[in-house]
């Protein structure tokens, strides 16, 4: 796929010069404090419900029945997040660049690739059960009512209309405020669906991975390897292992593992036999299609963050039985980790009718809990990060054809072909044409070698189904209603359970594609018909949990299970030994009378302990390797211990000898920790740290002069859990039993790569080189007292969506680490009771004069001094 060029136009500079003047018209014509009836979040008891706010400004909808309660959380929703509603749906839908300007065309060209048009989506609302359409429509039309009253004079305009429509009004030329059109149940729908997709998806790194293990084989070769491709899949295998069954999981024990039948003979057997039924692409095309899918996640990642719309997900959870809690109540903790912005993406609400009672966090553009609680049980979400996307290859692409085709099954079958046009505020439209194979959406077209490559997602057209599992959550009764639920979501998440009777779960949900035999799940399909999937892993086999003997469950994102399909994430820890979640899993099974309390304790405690690379769970198993490493050479007299040349080293290893390994904050051994970690990757997988280094490993992640890319970096091909197999020689690995190279990593030089990584770290703490992992102010001495982790006050809550121009809210900072974006505790007893903050704040309303809500950021206080408020009872 051709890719738009963006650029920022002038329609932006326009935004930046008109935000002042704005609020000064807007005051000359209502004087006061504007936008008092819009804060006061009412409705006419006419309508059939009330909103009643918080202290915080929550609000509470009370209707007479579920129909009028959906419309007035629509009422209450666009009163808290009108700007926000219109952004999220123009980034859901492709449609910024028509109040943006060219500048968006990249966002809006991915989305409808990647996405659906206007008819799919009609087809999609119409397909959901009743209830789910009738709440959603109800839910649209009170947005619009609320919308309808702000927009209907001068003086309504001046109260409730949010300060960005005025700005946008202004920079698009109009006569007055901006007005979105009305919202539409397709609105939510879409919004549903980028939602289910970006929190729900994992895999797509096929065509990477190929990148990677031709560069290992072209890096082989220039280095005079025997058998090039036979080390290369050596070495990648041992990088992108199928399986460890050494990692932490969510669902207790051992599980199912992968059969011992399942390891090639040789370690390149499967790779060697994938790859050879690949079509042949060049590197070349290989790189375009890989930083194409690259360009798709990192602009809708950096659109998400600049326009406060949602972006990603992270998350964690805890679920703890009656027989660990201190009162005899199941516990639930729920602290979804979507990043931070102002406004959050998410909000909050609680909603009142006959035959519902439900509460907690919602999504904009969402009307349902997604996390929170009703009047029976309590339940949370994380991502599942399991794979159900995949790359193809497709071949004998004739291009010529109008649209093309593509070689399927033995014949040529025609492309779907579907003509978009963006409309592009300050320019004309820009056209282009999406293409779908039976795979999927095409994200490169290579012409010349007759190939395209295209991704397939195991939801496509399906992920109303997650939609439909999370309506129903609000008024499950019991742990069969909610078991039923999980079985609709059809998107990758995870989802803990606690009720009234004391029953806790796990569930791990989504449609997990089964690969035919001899598929190697790690590379890219042919697209020819061959390697298509054979069905999905049926919901009663997915992993999942209940009333675990140990009397607790956990999830950090955490590998759901030892099942025996394929399961891997992204980033450094990708599923080994070494991973977050194993902290929280020691801090609940030290306590027998754990308390909600308790939960907002070892929030503070894994919210607090790190960067955010998650680099300090890795202390403990690196450390003891360390230390032995020190010692062997002190005793053998190598130079690189000497302390005439090294007069540090020995003050960092007591200090890393004696730290704990779990607090950080003002912890020397933290900073030590953290260089060293990100040193020792580079020094064995990097060529060293600095020019020269003595010792490096034997294999280069990174040789530029390959011109095929780098793959080195913590949260590369050389993940820290690499590391530690290496170190560890871990046995169960799949697919060899233990490392597959076995040609030695180190070059011979173990403990001299440990500690000159050691050295290397303290160089760079004395303020002689750049720090190698979170940069920390406060270094650049040879004190090592004074090398106390301190993490960066890296969350600006003034940092605004690019409408609000000239707003200053002194709303302040904050150390984001590894905190969640809303984060609830709840005792799930006879009355359940709960506590919860969603950082900044509730609304996102600035007045036409440029105020904003007394609750805009009146949370940033709770986050910054682990606070939590009080959930209504249900």
């Amino acid at each position: 796929m051709s890719r738009l060029v963006a650029w920022r136009g002038d329609i932006k500079v326009r935004l930046a010069a008109v935000g002042g003047a704005v609020a000064l018209a807007v005051t000359a014509v209502v004087p006061g404090a504007l936008g008092a009836a819009a804060e006061a979040g009412t409705a006419p008891a006419t309508q059939g419900f009330t909103i009643a706010r918080s202290s915080y400004g929550v609000p509470t909808i009370t209707a007479a029945s579920q129909a009028r309660m959906w419309f007035g959380a629509g009422f209450a929703q666009a009163q808290d997040r009108m700007v926000q509603l219109e952004l999220t749906r123009r980034a859901v839908e492709g449609t910024l660049s028509a109040i943006f300007g060219p500048g968006e065309l990249s966002q809006d060209e991915t989305v409808r690739t990647f996405f659906y048009t206007p008819a799919e989506l009609t087809a999609q609302f119409q397909s959901l059960p009743a209830a789910t359409r009738t709440a959603i429509t109800e839910f649209s039309d009170g947005i619009n009512a609320y919308e309808a009253s702000a927009f209907a004079s001068p003086s309504s305009e001046a109260q409730k209309v949010p300060y960005e429509f005025f700005v946008l009004g202004q920079a698009l030329g109009l006569s007055g405020p901006y007005q979105p059109a009305p919202w539409q149940p397709e609105d939510t729908v879409a919004v549903g669906n980028f939602l289910a997709r970006q929190f729900g998806g994992g895999g797509g790194s096929e065509a990477t991975n190929l990148q990677f293990l031709q560069y290992l084989e072209n890096e082989l070769i220039k280095t005079g390897a025997k058998h090039p491709f036979t080390t290369a899949a050596a070495i990648f295998n041992d990088s992108r292992w199928i399986n460890d069954p050494t990692a932490p999981t969510t669902v207790p024990g051992p599980g199912l593992h992968a059969p011992a039948g399942a390891a090639p003979a040789r370690a390149d057997g499967s790779l060697l036999h994938a790859a050879a039924r690949l079509p042949a692409i060049s590197h070349a095309e290989l790189a375009k299609a890989a930083a194409a899918l690259s360009a798709d996640r990192k602009t809708i990642l950096e659109t998400g963050v600049t326009m406060r719309v949602l972006s990603h997900g992270g998350s964690n959870a805890i679920a703890v039985s009656p027989s660990r809690s201190a009162n005899g109540h199941a516990l639930l903790w729920g602290a979804p980790q979507e990043g931070f912005g102002t406004p959050s993406v998410d909000g909050e609400e609680y909603l009142h009718a006959p035959g519902y009672d439900a509460g907690g966090m919602y999504i904009t553009g969402e009307p349902f809990i997604l996390i929170g609680r009703n009047a029976n049980l309590a339940w949370t979400t994380t991502s599942e990060e399991l794979v159900d996307q995949r790359v193809y290859i497709e071949h004998n692409v004739n291009f010529a054809a109008t649209p093309p085709t593509y070689e399927f099954n033995g014949q040529q079958v025609p492309m779907q072909a579907i003509p978009e046009t963006i409309n592009v505020a300050g320019q004309s439209p820009v056209s282009f044409t999406v293409l779908r194979t039976i795979d999927g959406p095409v994200v490169q077209a290579d012409p010349a070698d007759h190939l395209t490559v295209s991704v397939r997602f195991a939801s496509w057209n399906q992920e109303t189904g997650t939609l439909a599992g999370f309506a129903q959550l609000g008024s499950d009764a019991n742990l069969s209603q909610f078991r039923h639920s999980m079985s609709l979501v059809t998107t990758l998440h995870n989802f803990l359970y606690a009720d009234r009777q004391g029953n806790i779960a796990y569930f791990g949900d989504g449609l997990v594609p089964i690969e035919p035999a001899g598929v190697d799940p790690r590379l890219p399909g042919a697209g020819d018909g061959t390697q298509q999937w054979t069905g999905f892993v049926p919901f009663a086999q997915m992993p999942h949990s209940v009333n675990p003997r140990q009397g607790f469950l956990d999830n950090w994102n955490t590998k759901p299970s030892q099942q025996a399909f394929y399961q891997q994430n992204g980033g450094d820890e990708y599923w080994g030994t070494i991973f977050r979640s194993s902290l929280i899993s020691q801090l609940v099974k030290g306590s027998t009378s754990m308390s909600v309390n308790g939960l907002e304790g070892i929030e503070h405690t894994i919210g607090t302990i790190d960067n955010g690379d998650n680099t300090r769970p890795a202390a403990p198993f690196f450390i003891p390797y360390l230390m032995r490493a020190y010692h062997n050479l002190v005793r053998a007299g190598d130079p690189i211990v000497n302390p005439a040349g090294h007069p540090d080293l020995k003050q960092a290893v007591n200090a890393l000898k004696h730290w704990n390994g779990v607090s950080t904050l003002g912890s020397p051994a933290m900073s030590i920790f953290m260089n060293f970690l990100e040193a020792y990757e580079q020094n064995v997988f990097q060529g060293g740290v600095n020019p020269g280094e003595q010792y490096t490993g034997k294999v280069n992640f990174s040789d530029g002069s390959l011109n095929l890319g780098t793959y080195g970096g913590l949260g590369g091909m050389a993940t820290y859990n690499m590391l530690y197999h290496i170190l560890h020689k871990t046995d169960g690995l799949v697919p060899c039993g233990t490392l597959c190279y076995q040609g030695g990593y180190f070059a011979g030089h173990r403990d001299q790569l440990l500690v000159e990584s050691l050295n290397d770290a303290i160089t760079i703490l004395s303020g002689t080189g750049t720090q190698l992992g979170q940069n920390v102010p406060g270094f650049g001495t040879t004190n090592i007292a004074k090398w106390g982790f301190q993490p960066a006050q890296d969350q600006n809550w003034d940092s605004l969506d690019p409408l609000a121009v000239g707003i200053t809210t002194h709303c302040g900072t904050s150390a984001s680490q590894n905190r969640s974006t809303f984060m609830m505790g709840v005792d799930v007893g006879p009355t359940i009771t709960g506590q919860d903050e969603l950082p900044p704040g509730q609304s996102a309303f600035i007045s036409a004069a440029g105020t904003p809500s007394p609750h805009f950021c009146d949370q940033v206080g709770l986050f910054n001094d682990f606070r939590y408020k009080n959930m209504p009872p249900a």
